[in-house]
């Protein structure tokens, strides 16, 4: 499941590389690229839940392996159509499939994950931060050294996944146990707590999301080169794959709230400092801290959402993934608006302070008794 998902995030991570050469064979302006781009995350976000409820009422463990083909045979198309209609089918395809895949990938990891679900979930999520990670290296390399029908490359590991998937079916069908969790389980769903759940997510992705952000657009007003700007951008999406396969192991270690509560205050450590400090070699290590605390976090929170909702594991998966994804992006824009009339080094200010509040909101946030599967 782990090479399955580095592969689904693979194709979905390669679509901006592919965006040049769309601009060039297709004559399009960079509102109709940037509306490709839009097409295809629009569909992940929507479409992740529906599929997630969709999965809960029936087992439909066939999207695993249609929706990890859906996605690599759509992406793989994108430079090969005529015309931008097209474009966007092919590109909303990849997205069905994406969308297909996340939340009953989920629930297969945790029917296989046994009593070590946060680092099995870990490790999941760790694929997709790797696959996300390679993609614009690969890309660009296949496009720069065989051109345009290396992109079809990139279906390898779809089809190593696929062989993979094959030959392990029978776990992968595992069925997920149905045991309620948390006090006042009885299948009832939490709504407040997913909610307050999710705001945690949300908050931790647009400190992220900012600073990958705004660091390269506010390079030159930083002092930066676009280089050193690369850097400390990369530098964030290294550590966080760190992050992600590790937290999982220390909540199952420590607990989750612990976990939590740790990642946040070192989190907002490093954030205060990173906004009240000169020093390329400083910032660098403060922002492998943040990429590391910020995404340690995460497949905990994933957990916590799906034993909040009892026999719901699907829709909680894609609500984790898809909706809190659209949310993060939005908070992104927020503060591109406060950028335009503030100024990026203000914006950057402000977003020190953001994981304050989410060490705050941490430390008030009800834990259910753990879950053992």
């Amino acid at each position: 499941m782990t090479l399955s998902h580095a592969s689904v995030d693979l194709q979905t991570g390669a679509l901006p590389l592919l965006l040049p050469t769309l601009l060039l064979a297709l004559n399009l302006n960079y509102a109709l690229a940037a509306g490709v781009i839009a097409a295809n995350q629009i569909v992940i976000a929507v479409a992740q839940p529906l599929f997630g409820l969709l999965g809960d009422k029936k087992s439909f463990t066939w999207m695993v392996p249609v929706g990890l083909a859906l996605t690599g045979l759509g992406m793989a198309t994108v430079l090969w159509m005529p015309s931008y209609p097209l474009v966007l089918l092919a590109v909303t395809l990849s997205g069905l499939g994406s969308a297909m895949f996340h939340p009953e990938g989920l629930t297969r990891v945790r029917a296989n994950s046994g009593e070590k679900l946060a680092s099995g979930t870990s490790l999941f999520f760790s694929g997709g931060n790797i696959g996300f990670g390679l993609a614009p290296i690969v890309t660009a390399l296949l496009l720069e050294r065989l051109g345009k029908p290396s992109v079809l490359l990139l279906l390898v590991p779809t089809v190593l996944s696929l062989l993979l998937l094959r030959s392990q079916w029978q776990d992968v069908r595992r069925p997920v146990s149905t045991r309620k969790v948390g006090a006042g389980g009885a299948g009832r769903v939490r709504w407040g707590l997913v909610g307050f759940l999710m705001l945690l997510i949300t908050l931790r992705g647009t400190v992220t999301g900012g600073l990958t952000t705004f660091l390269p657009l506010g390079h030159d007003v930083l002092n930066l080169s676009k280089d050193a700007a690369a850097t400390l951008v990369t530098i964030i999406s290294l550590s966080g794959i760190v992050g992600t396969l590790v937290g999982g192991i220390v909540a199952d270690r420590i607990g989750k709230k612990p976990l939590l509560v740790g990642s946040a205050a070192i989190l907002m450590l490093a954030m205060l400092a990173f906004g009240h400090t000169d020093g390329f070699a400083l910032h660098l290590g403060l922002l492998a801290v943040v990429g590391l605390c910020s995404s340690a976090a995460w497949p905990t929170i994933v957990l916590m959402i799906q034993d909040a909702m009892p026999g719901l594991t699907g829709l909680a998966s894609g609500l984790s993934l898809g909706t809190v994804y659209a949310a993060t992006g939005l908070g992104v824009a927020a503060l591109g608006t406060f950028a335009d009339r503030a100024g990026i080094p203000a914006t950057l200010s402000l977003l020190s302070w953001l994981p304050l509040g989410v060490l705050l909101l941490t430390a008030l946030l009800p834990v259910p008794k753990e879950a053992s599967a």
